[in-house]
């Protein structure tokens, strides 16, 4: 859902209609844990013979709105797998016919194939992180989405596991999580959203942030644009008639 404010003010070069556009992100706090639960982590204990093999799992996936911006919440853990080629390959007798004179006869062949490997779980790390997330201002006509300072809580005693998790699985999470998000958010598509008649007057963003409202994440989009002389009257009569607006920060 999304709500449009508008209000004319006076300023050193003229007149000016500032809007704010405030956009009701809750449907994407529901879909964040599908949209990160899709990340590529590696779950393969075995993925090659070698002594630290990762598996990395994200049960607690959480998007949420905190002061300016939002912040993305996860928590799991990191396995180590050491995993050894097994010199020993696996055997069968493997039953095959031939004709004989005319006769199916029964006959044994060995078959072979790599033994099944070696693996141990060598260590496991616990962990949570929580990525802050904001919009940022590219230029008056776009914006962008960037991550903040990761910070990451270990809950176990292998501390040297996660030094470093949220790229330590070999995918950067904050990279990934900022290219969901952005596709999710689509922020320049928000700014689609202002009336034609707002757009045509090339207005430009002064800001962007995240904002909670009853626990649920919204986002707030403040544009300003000077209004052409002759159109003054036009939005003057405009916003006499529209429902008296909240209040612009």
């Amino acid at each position: 859902m999304i709500s449009d404010y508008f209000q004319v003010v006076s300023q050193g070069d003229g007149l000016h209609l500032l809007s704010r556009l405030d956009i009701d992100l809750s449907d994407l706090q529901q879909k964040f844990p599908s949209i990160i639960g899709a990340l590529p982590l590696p779950n393969d204990n075995c993925g090659s013979y070698k002594p630290d093999n990762l598996i990395v799992s994200l049960p607690n996936r959480e998007l949420r709105a905190e002061g300016d911006h939002a912040t993305m919440a996860i928590a799991g853990k990191v396995d180590i797998w050491s995993c050894f080629e097994n010199p020993v390959p696996n055997t069968a007798i493997v039953w095959k016919t031939r004709r004989v004179m005319g006769i199916n006869v029964p006959y044994p062949t060995l078959k072979t194939w790599p033994g099944n490997p070696f693996k141990n779980k060598t260590a496991s790390q616990p962990f949570e992180a929580t990525l802050p997330i904001y919009f940022r201002k590219i230029s008056d006509t776009s914006l962008g989405i960037v991550t903040g300072t990761p910070s990451v809580k270990l809950k176990g005693q292998y501390v040297f596991i996660t030094n470093g998790i949220l790229s330590l699985a070999k995918i950067d999470i904050n990279e990934e999580a900022r290219k969901a998000l952005s596709k999710a958010i689509a922020p320049n598509d928000l700014i689609k959203s202002i009336p034609e008649e707002f757009l045509a007057m090339n207005p430009t963003i002064v800001d962007a942030t995240f904002y909670a409202k009853d626990g649920l994440l919204f986002a707030r989009v403040n544009a300003s644009a000077v209004i052409p002389p002759a159109k003054i009257t036009e939005w003057i009569t405009l916003m006499m008639t529209k429902p008296t607006p909240a209040p612009l920060p």
